[in-house]
């Protein structure tokens, strides 16, 4: 009977192997860290002239920080860390406020002029012959109608939703989730919302309320507290209205499109409310992480 070759259930040192030496790691090519500062330095100028071009943009960012950052800390609808990407949508806050606001500009002086005489004389000194609490409420109702339908464009258009999908890339909401944004998107925003308000001639203090009142009001929209305001939500957007907008869900998307007043929703049958909370938000992909790599986002191939 032949016997088989013992073999140790755990081997000894087997044959001498020589051993690599220390491995040396691959340098970055020159031209890729180029690539990076440059991209660093890009982002830092346009932070610092979106500063220097509305230094009032900083008094506001420290006054929502002031509000939300507590809210969320005391009363948070996830309790969760400091997400990873917050940074960015620092960036996006102050980097995109010199655009927008040339390219906003340009627009409107081009834009507005025109509307401005095609609006009936008549109707137009109507308007400004009421009294300002009325003058006040037909313009937030003009220009919210005309942010939900210019929102409901960058949604169901797809080449704008390539823009606007840049807002909703973020897979957490929250305040800060407020100033994500592609300038191109965020300039097509403003200009449909403005338009119709420089069309009509309201007084200037009526027109800069409510644009103080837009810059802040959305922050509440998206930040991340149990105190959701539910029961408005049949004529504000609420918390809880805005962030099913943002929910990764099949029977959220292309829904609850208002800015400040959700009647729009209702009446046009794009309001979308269960009883609880967005398990998920996001857009079902990730987008880069990074300032100029979110601007070069909606024009790579998919």
């Amino acid at each position: 009977m032949s016997t088989a070759s013992s073999v140790p259930a755990f081997p000894g040192p087997g044959p001498s192997v020589s051993s690599p030496g220390p491995v040396t790691p691959a340098r970055e090519p020159r031209a890729g860290r180029l690539t990076q500062v440059a991209a660093v330095g890009a982002t830092a100028v346009a932070v610092l002239a979106g500063v220097l071009e509305r230094p009032q943009l900083l008094v506001g960012f420290v006054i929502c920080a002031l509000l939300f950052i507590p809210l969320e800390q005391f009363v948070p609808l996830v309790r969760r860390p400091p997400r990873g990407d917050w940074l960015v949508d620092v960036v996006h806050s102050f980097a995109n406020r010199l655009p927008i606001t040339i390219v906003a500009v340009l627009t409107l002086n081009l834009i507005a002029p025109a509307l401005h005489a095609a609006v009936p004389p008549a109707l137009r000194d109507y308007v400004l012959s009421r009294p300002g609490w009325v003058q006040f409420v037909v313009l937030v109702l003009l220009a919210d109608l005309a942010n939900y339908a210019g929102h409901r464009a960058l949604h169901e258009i797809p080449l704008l939703w390539r823009l606007h999908s840049v807002h909703h890339s973020s897979t957490s909401l929250d305040w800060l989730s407020t100033s994500r944004g592609h300038p191109l998107d965020q300039i097509i925003n403003l200009v449909v919302t403005v338009v119709p308000v420089y069309a009509i001639g309201f007084d200037l203090k009526f027109s800069a309320a409510f644009l103080v009142f837009q810059f802040y009001f959305p922050f509440l929209a998206h930040a991340n507290t149990r105190i959701t305001l539910r029961p408005l939500s049949a004529v504000f957007v609420t918390p809880a209205f805005h962030h099913w907008h943002h929910a990764d869900e099949p029977a959220a998307v292309n829904r609850n499109y208002g800015a400040v007043l959700s009647i729009w929703d209702w009446l046009f049958r794009t309001a979308y409310l269960p009883r609880s909370m967005p398990a998920k938000y996001g857009i079902g992909r990730a987008l880069p992480a990074d300032w100029i790599g979110q601007l070069a986002a909606p024009f790579r191939r998919a």
